[in-house]
């Protein structure tokens, strides 16, 4: 194990550097923080170094003992509080490499269009995989390797395949799919007599809603309400409509 106290070493100044979004893509690597997340953290996760606050040492051993000693660095609570992005820190972070997966199209898909709140998008990734999905799409949406969203995804993404597509690009792989998009005007989704599957069900912004592209190839859907509302949170209306897609006997 290293020590490292300086706000000034390189590998601390990277790690800051990481959470912006475009710094992130330039070198392809993301942290994950918390002691939830990293000891969950799938086999296949490709972990770069871990960073430990030293006065917490011993209890994280249990999750060190998966590093070789050259992978793992103890740092002081300065170190560790640039380091984090949470208000307190929990005392152990990692930083991972980005990994890549070809887009799986056998089974149902859901497609994030123009999500900006990390929030929102956490939480669909988690209902998604509580629902069976392997294989979300993301168009023109919040980084989902943002902390906010990892968090919030409660260590989901690593258990869903998440593709970053163009809307273009997203129409041409989706084109042999059914295409169901949430939207205020659409078909009550209790009363439809058939879903195709698999199915691909999209929900948009959380602000504009739907955008024109799959509003115009997409059969719209919605959620009826019986009280004095507007509309649900993206996350909610995904998460509703998904459950009854997914488990409803239609």
């Amino acid at each position: 194990m290293q020590e490292i106290t300086s706000l000034q070493n390189p590998r601390v100044q990277h790690i800051k550097k990481l959470k912006d979004k475009s710094y992130r893509r330039q070198y392809l690597q993301y942290v994950v923080e918390g002691e939830n997340l990293v000891k969950d953290l799938p086999g296949f996760v490709l972990v770069k170094e871990v960073y430990v606050l030293k006065s917490r040492l011993d209890e994280y051993r249990y999750i060190l003992k998966k590093y070789s000693d050259d992978k793992v660095f103890v740092v002081d609570e300065k170190v560790m509080k640039a380091l984090s992005e949470t208000v307190s820190p929990s005392g152990i972070l990692v930083l991972l490499d980005m990994q890549t997966n070809p887009l799986d199209l056998s089974g149902n898909i859901v497609v994030l269009d123009s999500i900006s709140d990390p929030g929102n998008m956490g939480t669909i990734i988690r209902t998604s995989v509580a629902c069976g999905v392997k294989q979300i799409i993301a168009v023109n949406c919040v980084d989902y390797t943002s902390g906010k969203v990892i968090r919030a995804s409660m260590g989901g993404i690593f258990k869903v395949n998440i593709t970053e597509l163009d809307y273009d690009d997203a129409l041409r792989y989706l084109e042999n799919h059914t295409i169901y998009a949430l939207d205020m005007n659409g078909e009550n989704i209790f009363k439809m007599s058939h879903i195709d599957r698999p199915f691909t069900l999209v929900v948009g912004s959380e602000s504009r809603g739907l955008s024109e592209v799959f509003r115009h190839n997409s059969h719209i859907v919605s959620l009826p309400m019986i009280g004095d509302i507007e509309s649900l949170n993206a996350g909610v209306s995904l998460s509703a409509a998904l459950y009854y897609f997914v488990f409803g006997r239609v």
